[in-house]
């Protein structure tokens, strides 16, 4: 297995953002290579897990840095393509290995591009915009396109859209990309804020909600989700302003893990496979707002990535209870945002 692990940190002049690459091995993290990337955001890897996909920025412009992974896991700069778009926040590279996508934030818009033979860049080929509004009109005042996937069933591009609370679902071809015209809407709880999805087993996945603080599990069937169930992030006693954001699954499948930004916290959620779901442990993140966060390749360790307290915490997870410790590893870098590997 490939232990390796990369990590972003987010800036404008610091010298010290862009995309890290480490490992963990025996309690001891260690830096094995690093790529300076302004702006590093969000990270996904190709099917093969041979080039990875970096939100970021070049000569001033938001877009996607593609990079070639080495053998070390250091990583060659393949070249960058504007998005066109302003906030470019989460990305997914499709399978067959010709199109990658962009939700980008505050333009209500997606971008798709192409990818050449190589893995890297080619071309913006489309920029897709939503519109709409929400009833949370300090932040639903337009479309807010927050995540971008294709559907297990490889026939959809599915856009989490927190503006509008929907996730829209365009027909998708590995050849000729999305079908814009035609796409499938699925509403969401009025006020919620889509945020980011995980897809499961058996045709289930689950979605954080940002602005309802909430994971809902739902159906997915051929570009349309019915929610099943819903689960609070938040105890009853919490009073503070917050809103949630990341949400990865463990490897077995039994467990997912959200979080709070606001009351910081780290919520660990029971999941049936049915669609059910039963609080497990809520835990402190360490520090404030962690925007992302992930189990290691490993299975038994998690990281938490505290944006605005410059830090990454880390955590043994036991897979048998279900629960999260802090181990004392922690790891500083400037506003960090994303933990991601290849092969999830």
């Amino acid at each position: 297995m490939n232990k390796k692990f990369y990590i972003t940190a987010w800036s404008k002049d610091d010298p010290k953002g862009g995309v890290y690459t480490y490992s963990l091995e025996n309690k001891v993290l260690k830096e094995e290579a690093f790529a300076p990337l302004f702006m590093a955001g969000y990270l996904c890897f190709s099917s093969d897990g041979s080039r990875l996909y970096a939100t970021g920025a070049e000569k001033g412009e938001e877009g996607v840095t593609a990079f070639a992974v080495r053998e070390n896991g250091a990583l060659e700069n393949l070249g960058a393509v504007s998005s066109k778009g302003k906030s470019t926040c989460h990305l997914c590279a499709a399978p067959g290995g010709k199109y990658l996508y962009t939700a980008n934030y505050s333009s209500s818009n997606f971008s798709e591009f192409i990818l050449d033979g190589n893995g890297a860049l080619l071309k913006l080929n489309k920029v897709v915009t939503h519109s709409g509004s929400g009833p949370v009109t300090a932040r639903q005042q337009c479309a807010h396109p927050h995540f971008a996937a294709i559907t297990p069933d490889g026939k959809y591009l599915v856009i989490a859209d927190l503006g509008i609370d929907k996730l829209v679902c365009y027909p998708f071809d590995p050849q000729s990309g999305i079908d814009e015209k035609h796409p499938k809407e699925s509403v969401m709880p009025s006020g919620c804020g889509p945020r980011h999805i995980h897809f499961a087993a058996n045709n289930i996945a689950y979605l954080v909600t940002e602005l309802g603080n909430s994971v809902l599990s739902m159906e997915y069937s051929d570009g349309s989700f019915k929610v099943l169930n819903e689960i609070s992030l938040l105890p009853e006693c919490c009073v503070c302003d917050t809103k949630a954001s990341a949400i990865r699954m463990s490897a077995d499948g039994r467990f997912l893990v959200a979080t709070n930004r606001g009351f910081d916290s780290l919520v660990v959620i029971e999941v049936d496979g049915k669609g059910g779901m039963k609080l497990n442990q809520t835990t402190l993140s360490g520090a404030v707002s962690p925007r992302d966060v992930n189990f290691l390749p490993d299975g038994r360790h998690f990281a938490a990535a505290n944006e605005f307290s410059d830090v990454i915490y880390f955590f043994d997870f036991d897979p048998e209870k279900g629960t999260l410790t802090p181990n004392g590893l922690k790891l500083e870098y400037p506003r960090p945002l994303c933990i991601a590997w290849s092969g999830q």
